[in-house]
């Protein structure tokens, strides 16, 4: 059975964040203007941490040693096509208990100049850290299909999925 990640069903995958500004941008519209909301695209503050994060109550975003932790103790398998018109999804699976599983959908971002969407969507994916990586860098989640990482210097004006965890 394929998993809800594949397909082109970016307006169900959530929604893009500038890291540090609690506000949604849409994983569809090819620019800012064309998706919600439009005409604030942050592109001069650089956040010192999340006043307010995007999670509901009780819970948070990950930091980015979870995110190290996650890669360091599950097994990695790729589903989906990995192109805009199937997406690309990581299954990552608990080594010592195969019945816990996460799924990532690849559904790319949003440049920091003006929040244009990426013409990756369906082949790569970033999620946000709860850590700043400096004045004007954040830690996120970054995959595509041959690779899976945590990254330190992603500028924090760009839009990245976030994935809540419980507190």
């Amino acid at each position: 059975m394929p998993s809800e990640c594949s397909g082109t069903r970016a307006e169900s995958h959530g929604k893009f964040y500038q890291w540090g500004i609690n506000v949604a941008w849409n994983t569809t519209g090819s620019s800012a203007a064309g998706a919600t909301p439009s005409g604030s695209w942050n592109t001069s503050t650089y956040p010192a941490d999340w006043n307010t994060q995007p999670c509901p109550d009780g819970y948070r975003l990950p930091t980015n040693t979870e995110y190290q932790n996650l890669i360091d103790n599950c097994t990695r398998t790729n589903g989906g096509g990995w192109s805009s018109s199937d997406y690309g999804y990581i299954t990552l699976t608990l080594k010592t208990d195969s019945s816990k599983k996460l799924e990532f959908p690849a559904v790319g971002w949003r440049y920091d100049s003006d929040g244009t969407l990426t013409s990756s969507v369906g082949e790569y994916g970033r999620y946000w850290s709860s850590v700043a990586g400096g004045s004007i860098y954040a830690y996120g989640l970054y995959f595509y299909s041959s690779d899976l990482s945590v990254l330190g210097s992603t500028n924090k004006r760009v839009g990245f999925s976030v994935r809540c965890v419980r507190q």
